[in-house]
């Protein structure tokens, strides 16, 4: 069943991309950040409901609670700045493929923490999908040093800062997940997003609630997404090994990037295709290494 929601997630992922690209050059990453995750609200509270999977709050133990504060805190104001920087300051197509580094660099806190091994057919994927990021910064048939994009291009590197980040917390997210439930935990999470968002919005001084009527379309068309892209994910990891889970998630990373040049007009070059090759194929032998 993982393997439903995170194919579910990965589409309602890709689709968001473009909406998110516009609005980078509208409005402060963290005022999206907050209406993006306001929007997603509705979406995950009818998933718990939907579910039953409401629980008491007084119940949970420290093993739900120290994970989402740390959460709530510490990540949703750095991902919003990593996330919007990197899609605003570069191409989608270029820096999307990215985010496939993710099953990757999740592997090891995952074998850490939750002793989740990876087999040899999922390290194979995973040797495909780091050459498949690779390829994006060649020039011409020379190799290059795999640090020269990130260092070269700020894009790159906020994204595989929200790489690393986004490793961490996923499995800081199961161990919540493990001591209450997927929705739920999403639910909790998300309100606990707005509330820090929002604060962090007050110290910061920025203030666009104003002028964002005219982008209540695209923010509630994006945060509905992000919403089924979450609570999605989040039922995927509870039920299938992370590594493997996240690899068939990123698989939006090409369509978004698609989407990027199909609908903004970016330039389709050789390294990209051949990225885009590589990750997914390396997607793929991942997901049958599960």
């Amino acid at each position: 069943m993982w393997i439903f929601w995170a194919l579910l997630s990965a589409l309602s992922a890709a689709t968001r991309r473009t909406n998110e690209k516009k609005l980078t050059f509208q409005l402060h990453h963290l005022t999206i950040g907050l209406m993006v995750q306001l929007f997603a609200l509705p979406i995950i509270l009818a998933a718990v409901l939907l579910r039953g999977d409401m629980l008491p709050l007084a119940h949970l133990s420290y093993k739900f609670w120290l994970p989402l504060i740390a959460v709530c805190v510490g990540f949703y104001p750095l991902n919003a700045f990593l996330y919007f920087q990197a899609i605003k300051r570069s191409e989608i197509s270029s820096v999307l493929p990215i985010q496939s580094l993710l099953p990757v660099v999740s592997l090891m806190p995952a074998w850490l923490i939750l002793h989740e091994l990876p087999s040899l057919i999922a390290t194979i994927g995973t040797i495909l999908i780091v050459a498949g990021v690779y390829a994006l910064g060649l020039k011409g048939k020379r190799l290059h040093h795999p640090l020269r994009p990130f260092l070269e291009e700020r894009g790159s590197l906020f994204m595989l800062l929200w790489v690393v980040l986004n490793a961490v917390v996923m499995v800081v997210d199961k161990i919540a997940i493990q001591a209450s439930n997927a929705t739920f935990y999403s639910l909790i999470s998300t309100i606990g997003a707005v509330i820090v968002l929002y604060v962090n919005i007050r110290l910061k001084h920025v203030n666009e609630f104003g002028g964002l009527k005219k982008h209540l379309r695209n923010l509630g068309l994006t945060g509905s997404l992000q919403g089924t892209s979450y609570t999605t994910y989040l039922l995927a990891i509870s039920t299938g090994p992370i590594a493997y889970a996240t690899a068939l998630r990123s698989s939006n990373v090409l369509i978004g990037s698609l989407l990027g040049i199909v609908l903004l007009k970016e330039k389709l070059t050789k390294p990209k295709i051949l990225s885009f090759s590589l990750i997914l194929i390396g997607g793929v032998v991942l997901a049958l290494g599960s």
